[in-house]
């Protein structure tokens, strides 16, 4: 079977058990691998309203169907179940090689359910699976982790683990692969760490048999020269995520103080241009020609990162412009396996509770003292992050103002505060994870390239988010990497191998607006209503002071008006539940 290899490896933790069984080939048909096949199975091993924490919510591992060849980025792996952290889908993709040795080991798919006795490590070789106790490696942390796993497995093997705060089962710890790499949003870690489960290390010694391999490997050479190594992704290689910090602070939309601000004052000390100066080489996740990961050196402390994402949570929006200490910061998480984007978030919400005189956490803006304690309290539970671990929802509520808490669904949000971005509004409040900029990405338009304008919101947006989303969820079914910006005519260059045939824009649309809609049909099943299709009412009702984006104001009745039109565009109702229609035109063969 070229590109398959056609096994699911089942693992159950509750008896240490592990078994193969076929992949079912007609959901890969309809849903090609990674996001949509993991979403696929995820609804069938689990039912309405199971507990997140129970045993039996499934950790489903899945790489896309070019993972095990030299298509670039396609190594990396979606990570799934049912989130811990707020009950939606949960799909979090790190890069790294797992993606990749999983299948040489032999499999498309590993599905863990149960819970073990005791910690316990999984190792996998090819069709040998190896429960261990796993005491030894108890609290580790990253690095460490996977040096012993190497010394005690195989020194080829590649690992998926978790640090201390998967252990202590908080909301957004992380899955670590390689050591930089992050599986992070939704409580993915703790996922693992409910089921006592502290790494799955896999060594493969088989291949990915692609059909005719001459015809392949010329499609991907010209793929890299035309479309890959081109000046249009050059910024990628040469500086990365953190080119955004002065974009998105030019804009008026960079997480400054909790959201307090979407500009900030020391942007220009963590900015590309800081990073640039204490870069000390440059590094590719395996099978990528991107080359995106910058190593970093300051002083005692060195590391892949940080993203923006971490910059803007971690820095910005804590008051922290010191580039030393957030590197200190990011290696940290990186260690515990936190999630930057929540731990920064929840950060700067405790902050503004502290200086609004709310409630007193000791922890002040700017305050690097307090600030380099938090990744580990937050991962043992202990001091300050004990109360903290309950996230932004939970910690703004209990102090009477939910208001400042930046999150959707549950879920804490990203750098891009929608005042900068109108058209973000409508991506956060319709992301199935919640606040989340890998779903729909307007600032591209908006702010990067200023094509549409940024403060404004109508159909038009609508309309983007739609065709985005769709774009997205196919893309990762694929799973080409968000910093590959490749488009359906290169995507239907692979696509003709994998199905042996042309593959036509209309088809690999369809393919996304499925996986889409059965992501809504999950929600809906496990409780999700439009009442939950919001965003903070402070981004759509008060206007920043001061920076690019001050004075501009969303409103409340404008949002709701272009989320109607969203909804009739996606063929739901105005409730925004699909269509019997709709499903029946996408060939979704599951019903609420």
């Amino acid at each position: 079977m070229d590109f398959y290899q056609g096994n699911v490896l089942r693992i159950d933790m509750s008896t240490c058990t592990a078994k193969v069984e076929p992949l079912n080939m007609d959901w890969a048909r309809l849903y090609v691998g990674g996001k949509g096949l993991m979403l696929r199975y995820l609804w069938d091993l689990t039912e309405a309203g199971m507990d997140p924490w129970s045993p039996e919510n499934p950790l489903i591992v899945a790489p896309g169907p070019f993972a095990g060849t030299n298509v670039s980025t396609c190594s990396r792996v979606v990570l799934g179940g049912k989130s811990p952290a707020n009950g939606t889908i949960l799909d979090s993709y790190c890069g790294g090689s797992f993606g990749s040795i999983l299948k040489f080991a032999g499999y498309d798919l590993l599905i863990v359910q149960g819970c073990a006795a005791e910690l316990t490590a999984v190792f996998i070789k090819d069709d040998k699976v190896e429960f261990v106790p796993a005491a030894k490696y108890a609290g580790m942390l990253t690095a460490e982790l996977e040096e012993s796993l190497r010394a005690d497995f195989d020194p080829h093997m590649t690992s998926l683990s978790i640090g201390p705060a998967g252990e202590h089962k908080l909301l957004w710890a992380c899955v670590s692969n390689d050591q930089y790499h992050k599986a992070g949003r939704g409580g993915t870690g703790a996922l693992m760490g409910s089921k006592n489960l502290k790494a799955i290390a896999v060594a493969g010694t088989g291949r990915v048999t692609v059909g005719d391999a001459r015809a392949f490997l010329e499609d991907i050479e010209r793929i890299d020269t035309d479309y890959i190594l081109t000046d249009t992704n050059y910024w990628v290689h040469e500086e990365g995520t953190p080119v955004l910090v002065d974009v998105t602070d030019g804009a008026g939309c960079q997480p400054t103080r909790n959201y307090a601000s979407g500009t900030f004052a020391g942007a220009s000390h963590i900015n590309s241009e800081a990073f640039k100066k204490i870069r000390v080489k440059k590094r590719a996740c395996y099978q990528c020609t991107l080359g995106c990961r910058n190593f970093h050196r300051i002083n005692d402390t060195e590391g892949e990162g940080p993203e923006y994402e971490t910059i803007a949570l971690c820095g910005s929006n804590v008051g922290v412009d010191d580039i030393d200490a957030l590197m200190q910061f990011n290696h940290l998480c990186d260690e515990y396996g936190l999630d930057t984007i929540s731990t920064g978030n929840v950060l700067g919400l405790a902050m503004d509770l502290t200086e609004k005189g709310i409630h007193d956490f000791g922890l002040h803006f700017g305050d690097l003292e307090a600030y380099l304690k938090i990744p580990e309290q937050l991962a043992l539970r202990t001091g300050v992050g004990a109360e903290l671990a309950m996230g932004s929802r939970a910690l703004a509520a209990k102090y009477g103002h939910p208001e400042l808490g930046m999150q959707v669904k549950g879920l804490e949000a990203p750098g891009y505060d929608p005042r900068g971005s109108f058209g973000m509004s409508i991506a956060y409040a319709t992301s199935d994870r919640g606040a989340c900029h890998m779903r729909s990405f307007p600032i591209g338009v908006e702010v990067v390239e200023g094509s549409m304008p940024a403060d404004t919101l109508d159909e038009s947006k609508a309309e983007f988010n739609v065709t985005f989303q769709n774009h997205y969820a196919f893309k990762f079914c694929g799973i080409w990497c968000d910093f590959w910006a490749i488009d359906y005519e290169q995507m239907g260059m692979l696509m003709k191998h994998l199905w042996k045939r042309e593959v036509t824009e209309a088809e690999m649309t369809q393919i996304g607006e499925r996986v889409w809609n059965l992501g809504r049909l999950f929600n809906l099943r496990e409780g999700y209503t439009r009442a939950d299709d919001v965003i903070p009412e402070v981004w759509l009702e008060k206007p920043f002071t001061d920076g690019a984006s001050a004075g501009k104001v969303i409103g409340t009745a404008r949002f709701n008006e272009v989320l109607d039109q969203y909804y009739a565009l996606r063929g739901w109702d105005k409730d925004g539940v699909p269509t019997e229609a709709k499903l029946t035109e996408l060939g979704i063969d599951v019903r609420l």
